[in-house]
């Protein structure tokens, strides 16, 4: 098969479509060729060599695909060559202690796709059947190649980390992206009043489009600033941040007492000042997004395939031109998801 790999961390350029080894699948696994695949930055930290994950080289990226079975294990039941699918981004072993004890997310074997072993980068990906999520035909591709990362982690960062709930007030940084757009979109169902804020004064009216019942550029006014005038000078009662970086310490100022900060990632900054006295005088809580479980996951891509939430697609690019891709995503002028494709 071939695939967008890479044979050492670096910047786009060492991502090559290349032929490679074809996968073989075991007795409980599928083949799936794949049709559709979600960009996320995780896979620019992974490339460059900054996810502190080691890979073994070549790797293939690519934690959310779709596309269709291609071929079935000896023991596969209730699945079907040319099947449309998708596969949850992760999944467990199912038999360890900690599976048996209702915590898969603490398996010892947790597999992440594109981490763990070789994601949807490629035009062939071998998955075990309980990963397996049966669509009803390709024009769900795209969807589900978009929205389960964003959306699960979102869901799980309102709903299970933050807890947000009705009557509350929310700040979602940096709206734009995925995983913050699906958040504004998840705290209003959450019944929360949104605070959001953007870098270019132009990608507001699509964040508002989202659902935020308010955005402002970070570029032309101070977060805090602007947060206490909109909330009356109480603050937020939450922060769902995924970016990290210098304005970390404005998202914790801009809170009530006893609020919490829920983060997921770090693109605008790994290395964040904390003043201690501030967060222990203020009661402020930290909250880091791990993972999301699997029924989160499955929930996440009912809500977006049945258009619940709306994840943007912003541009699709041929899975060949991944390296392209990735130059594009990192240039962070774009709204929503961008996708890879195959014809």
């Amino acid at each position: 098969m071939f695939a967008a790999a890479f044979r050492e961390y670096g910047g786009p350029e060492v991502m090559r479509w290349e032929e490679i080894e074809d996968p073989v699948p075991g007795p409980d696994e599928v083949l799936i060729d794949v049709r559709a695949c979600g960009l996320n930055h995780s896979d620019l930290d992974s490339r460059a060599g900054s996810s502190r994950w080691p890979f073994q080289f070549p790797h293939v990226l690519g934690a959310e695909f779709a596309g269709y079975i291609a071929q079935r294990g000896a023991q596969v039941e209730g699945y079907e060559v040319g099947q449309p699918v998708t596969a949850l981004q992760q999944y467990a072993c199912g038999r360890c202690p900690a599976c048996l004890g209702w915590r898969p997310d603490l398996c010892a074997r947790f597999t992440v796709f594109g981490t763990d072993c070789w994601g949807g980068y490629a035009e062939l990906v071998r998955v075990p059947t309980r990963a397996l999520v049966a669509l009803h035909d390709e024009r769900e591709f795209i969807t589900a190649a978009a929205a389960q990362c964003v959306v699960s982690t979102a869901w799980h960062m309102v709903f299970a980390l933050a807890k947000i709930r009705a009557g509350e007030t929310v700040l979602v940084p940096s709206a734009s992206g995925g995983v913050a757009g699906a958040a504004v979109q998840c705290a209003k169902i959450a019944g929360a009043r949104v605070i959001a804020t953007v870098g270019d004064p132009a990608k507001l009216p699509e964040v508002v489009e989202q659902g935020a019942d308010e955005a402002f550029s970070y570029r032309e006014h101070p977060v805090t600033d602007t947060v206490a005038e909109l909330t009356g000078g109480r603050g937020v009662d939450a922060v769902i941040d995924t970016v990290g970086g210098e304005l970390f310490g404005a998202h914790l100022a801009a809170m009530a007492s006893d609020g919490r900060l829920a983060t997921c990632g770090a693109h605008a900054g790994e290395m964040v000042e904390l003043d201690i006295i501030e967060l222990f005088r203020n009661g402020h809580r930290i909250l880091g997004f791990r993972v999301a479980s699997p029924d989160e996951i499955k929930l996440s891509l009912r809500m977006a395939l049945g258009g619940r939430i709306r994840v943007p697609v912003a541009r699709s690019f041929p899975l060949r031109e991944a390296a392209a891709a990735h130059e594009f995503l990192a240039r962070r002028e774009h709204v929503g998801k961008v996708v890879l494709t195959l014809p």
